[in-house]
């Protein structure tokens, strides 16, 4: 069975840490768009809600959060959606990773040989949303290479927001 996803991109970058996360990870994907942060969604009932690891709005992790709550600025996001296979795992994935701790030290790990600083256990935005939709965990995924991973390995992917 297939069922669509989206995959929302942060491209405010006018916030110094936002600023800072789309600089500092260009020279690793020159030719993707700006973007500082990533989250995952998927329909729930009537509606869409979204699955990252963020350090706002009181959040200290991963967590849900509904659209209406997460565009508050929707001109600040890019939202594309994707066709997936319907996996119980995605769903255990979630469950494994929900409300764990937010990865400041992976975050470190983008200058550090081989991202020494990343944790299994604490997670940064586009780390979760690439396990989620994989099942790998993977070092030093920045929302630009998410974004760049979404475009060469899903066919089927159209820009909604």
């Amino acid at each position: 069975m297939v069922m669509k996803a989206r995959i929302a991109f942060y491209r405010y970058n006018k916030k110094w840490v936002n600023a800072s996360i789309s600089v500092w990870t260009w020279p690793f994907n020159m030719f993707t768009p700006g973007y500082s942060h990533a989250e995952i969604g998927f329909k729930l009932g009537e509606s869409w809600h979204y699955f990252s690891s963020t350090n706002r709005d009181g959040s200290k992790g991963t967590r849900w959060i509904e659209e209406r709550k997460l565009f508050k600025h929707r001109d600040r996001w890019d939202v594309y959606e994707i066709k997936i296979k319907s996996r119980a795992e995605i769903k255990d994935r979630i469950g494994g990773i929900l409300e764990c701790p937010y990865d400041w030290a992976g975050i470190g790990g983008f200058v550090t040989p081989f991202g020494l600083l990343n944790s299994k256990k604490k997670w940064y935005c586009s780390e979760a949303c690439y396990y989620v939709l994989t099942g790998i965990w993977k070092k030093r995924i920045s929302p630009r290479r998410f974004y760049s991973y979404i475009k060469k390995n899903y066919s089927y992917m159209r820009k909604v927001l």
